[in-house]
């Protein structure tokens, strides 16, 4: 019961450590699974597009996950989840502006 009580306030005491750069990396993240659902929803985005478009966000979702493990998002990890992101974006509105069209 102690190990439990333990582990929960260390969970918070983690969660509450999170730097503030972590937050708008998160926040991004968000941002750009919104406008890809927009895409969809607007058939703007092709079905292999969406799947490319949605794994790339997958796998930065991982590498801001495995950087936070140790508790800190180091300088070089930032940069290489913001240099993903950046590439995201430039994907997102590329596909989103090209010719293909889903026709509903």
């Amino acid at each position: 019961m102690h190990r439990l009580i333990a582990l929960i306030v260390a969970l918070f005491v983690v969660a509450g450590v999170v730097p503030s750069h972590a937050a708008t990396i998160e926040q991004r993240q968000k941002k750009q699974a919104h406008r890809i659902n927009e895409g969809i929803k607007r058939g703007q985005l092709t079905p292999k597009e969406t799947e490319r478009l949605r794994n790339q966000h997958t796998l930065i979702g991982i590498e801001r996950y495995q950087a936070g493990l140790d508790g800190k998002i180091t300088k070089r990890e930032r940069q290489d989840i913001r240099h993903d992101q950046n590439r995201l974006n430039k994907d997102i509105k590329h596909k989103r502006h090209n010719k293909r069209r889903v026709y509903q």
